[in-house]
């Protein structure tokens, strides 16, 4: 096993960049599955999470400072 992956890295390391990219194109495809489950199952657990469902709501927000607020408080000059 460990001869075939050094012969892989030997031939990773010889190829063009041209062949690089196209490499890494496919790599990333083959990926695209995987990495979608796994957003899917993050976003599903973050929606089961009761402190996920509650951020932001129950807290307000605050509004944000303009120039006027700036120098009524002594921060502008």
């Amino acid at each position: 096993m460990s001869k075939n992956l050094e012969k892989l890295a030997d031939q990773m390391i010889r190829l063009t960049p041209e062949e690089g990219q196209k490499l890494q194109l496919i790599i990333k495809a083959k990926l695209m599955p995987e990495i979608a489950k796994q957003q899917q199952q993050g976003l599903l657990q973050q929606a089961n999470n009761p402190q996920f469902a509650k951020m932001g709501s129950t807290q307000p927000r605050m509004p944000v400072p303009t120039s006027r607020d700036a120098a009524m408080r002594g921060l502008l000059r």
